[in-house]
């Protein structure tokens, strides 16, 4: 039985990692990364934080066995033009080609499924995704090891491996609730971006210009990050949002940003 660990680069799918060698030992361990990016593209803002990658070569040979490193070859702005959609909350054909699809089609290449079980990152505060994610992944069996007692938090998994020497992402040190993307996703919300504004301007800049271009390219204008305002919900762009943003700046108004708005990371297991 071979154990297939899904690897994203965020310190909850390595600690799933590590209760499966607890429990079953590394021989049988593949560890499977999906980039959303072409191998060896040294674009600073596109695809994955750089960091990620620091960490994940770092921290993957404590949980053993090998790393499988799959990508579709494109990036997440080539693939919302060719299926000339923009992403959002609802619908995310980014990380439905360049993460649930690519892991697929590796696995079902290579493995019947009577021949693996998958390990899936998602904790106890995210159960209520599991029963989609085994939905999705039938037939082959899906386990989540960190739904189980005893507990972690995302800190005490970063503690677990910087007693190995390994650096958390950087990512978290600097606000993020997750590490994938590069601190980019359509699921997040108005806090998640503005952390991303504030923090990491050029990159903010690099994908605010490439949603621009995409709305030339499709011919319609879908921005999705979700605002309230008197219980009436509008959609900003990322231009529309930042411009919000240095405009109470501007008038030294308290932000009307929902700061505690963060969204969520769903990759493998929203479907």
């Amino acid at each position: 039985m071979k154990r297939i660990v899904f690897l994203s680069g965020g310190i909850g799918s390595w600690a799933a990692g590590m209760r499966v060698k607890e429990k079953y030992g590394s021989d049988d361990i593949i560890n499977i990364f999906t980039d959303t990016k072409k191998k060896n593209d040294r674009h600073p803002h596109r695809g994955e934080d750089q960091d990620l990658y620091r960490f994940l070569n770092e921290s993957w040979s404590y949980i053993g066995g090998g790393l499988e490193w799959v990508s579709v070859g494109k990036h997440i702005w080539q693939v919302f033009e060719e299926v000339r959609y923009m992403a959002n909350t609802r619908l995310d054909p980014c990380s439905r080609i360049l993460k649930r699809e690519a892991a697929r089609n590796w696995i079902e290449k290579r493995f019947a499924p009577e021949e693996v079980t998958l390990y899936l990152g998602i904790d106890w505060t995210e159960e209520h995704r599991s029963k989609k994610c085994r939905e999705y992944w039938k037939p082959y069996q899906v386990e989540f090891p960190l739904i189980n007692e005893p507990y972690l938090s995302k800190e005490d998994m970063c503690l677990w491996v910087e007693r190995y020497g390994v650096n958390r992402p950087r990512l978290y040190d600097m606000g993020f609730s997750h590490n994938n993307c590069g601190g980019f996703c359509v699921k997040a919300g108005q806090g998640h971006f503005y952390n991303l504004l504030k923090q990491m301007p050029e990159r903010y800049a690099y994908h605010e210009a490439k949603q621009e271009e995409l709305f030339l390219v499709i011919g319609k204008r879908f921005p999705f990050i979700r605002r309230t305002v008197d219980k009436q919900i509008n959609y900003l762009s990322l231009k529309e949002f930042r411009k919000l943003v240095e405009k109470d700046e501007l008038n030294n108004n308290e932000t009307s940003i929902d700061l505690m708005d963060i969204g969520g990371c769903g990759c493998f297991n929203d479907v």
